[in-house]
């Protein structure tokens, strides 16, 4: 795993495939061990992501990143769409979480196209409230070529 110190000692991280592990138990698993909340994104087109935000009590939210390329790609039958319900979710937990989260910013996030390492992560912790490192940089953004 490689990670992303970011402001007040959250991190971003970059896991392989964790033997079949659903982004739900690799969640809470998370919260159990950190005490903290944790936001698991599982990449599985470059271009889109399911994820799922958890918190030591217990709670947790299931988004996409992307949703409307997540429906292009999942089977309609078996598609649930998450976002919508989503967000307040989200908001909630960055709030319990004493951060100051941008509903505006946050609604944009959901659709932007991630990649498996792209700006849209940071996009989504940053209109969450988890800002950038303590020298205001975003460690995690790759330089552009």
């Amino acid at each position: 795993m490689t990670d992303n110190l970011r402001a007040d000692g959250w991190r971003i991280g970059f896991l392989r495939p964790v033997d079949g592990t659903s982004p739900d138990d690799l969640a809470t698993d998370l919260t159990l061990e950190t005490t903290a909340p944790a936001i698991v994104l599982s990449v599985f087109d470059s271009d889109c992501a399911f994820a799922t935000a958890a918190d030591p009590a217990g709670e947790a939210v299931e988004f996409h990143l992307n949703e409307k390329i997540v429906r292009a790609l999942v089977d309609d039958d078996r598609f649930e769409p998450l976002d919508s319900q989503a967000a307040a979710g989200l908001l909630r937990r960055a709030e319990k979480a004493g951060l100051v989260a941008s509903p505006d910013q946050l609604a944009s996030a959901l659709e932007e196209r991630p990649g498996p390492f792209g700006d849209g992560i940071v996009e989504l912790t940053e209109a969450l409230g988890i800002a950038a490192d303590q020298h205001g940089v975003n460690r995690c953004r790759r330089p552009r070529p």
